[in-house]
């Protein structure tokens, strides 16, 4: 298992991902955005009811971008678990109380006709949760483009303390056509310990080389403690550009 900052070394832009693990015995859902263009960096993580929402600051996501993919729920928090998505796919998972088949087959069974972005990249929508309780489970979701087609996939993943597993809309390089990311998820450590120290941590592990664009909008994380307490941490780039 990869060292976290030499995992993100060579994603100069993983676009947006999803982590989903444990970390010191709190079940963990991890949410990260990058962007590129004007309208897409002009955004922020708002926490709002039941989750964060990604959001406009401005006006240029309206006037510039597609604000039906730019702005979305992107983590909501169900009495029993979380649920992360990087578009308004999320709506789809409306309760984690479902009975019968396990959280892989119920990302795939509400996701089954999700499409992957109508954008010029063919962005995939990615979806992940964690369910809390005596049958604890996790899983994580993709649609992404296949040769022309659609390749829907959907995983079962381990919840085993310091250990997460991630899934991203690209790949990682900056490169254009933008690469989406191929094959199953990549483990990773968690050992952070806090949603604080985690968004903390990993917005530092996304920072730029000197001289080069800074594509970070913010990350989200989100700790479930065997309570059932929700630990919500959230950040900004544009919140520390205007500190």
């Amino acid at each position: 298992m990869a060292n976290m900052k030499n995992f993100f070394a060579d994603k100069r832009y993983p676009g947006r991902f999803i982590i989903v693990g444990k970390d010191r015995g709190a079940a963990v859902v991890i949410y990260g955005a990058t962007g590129r263009s004007p309208s897409s960096l002009r955004r922020e993580f708002v926490e709002q009811g039941d989750g964060v929402y990604m959001t406009a600051v401005d006006a240029t996501v309206a006037i510039e971008g597609n604000p039906d993919l730019l702005e979305y729920p992107a983590v909501r928090i169900f009495e029993n678990g979380i649920v992360s998505a990087n578009g308004n796919q999320i709506e789809r998972v409306d309760s984690l109380a479902f009975e019968g088949m396990n959280a892989k087959n119920y990302l795939a069974n509400v996701l089954a006709d999700e499409t992957y972005e109508p954008d010029e990249h063919t962005t995939p929508r990615i979806t992940g949760c964690v369910v809390l309780g005596p049958a604890e489970d996790a899983a994580l979701h993709i649609v992404r483009t296949d040769n022309g087609g659609i390749n829907r996939s959907a995983w079962s993943v381990p919840l085993q303390d310091g250990s997460g597993s991630y899934i991203a809309t690209y790949a990682g390089p900056d490169a254009k056509p933008t690469p989406s990311f191929v094959g199953e998820p990549l483990q990773v450590p968690l050992a952070f310990g806090s949603a604080e120290a985690a968004v903390r941590s990993v917005f530092d592990m996304l920072a730029p080389a000197p001289g080069t664009p800074d594509y970070r909008i913010g990350v989200v994380a989100a700790y479930v403690d065997g309570e059932g307490t929700p630990d919500i941490a959230i950040v900004n780039k544009l919140a520390r550009v205007s500190a």
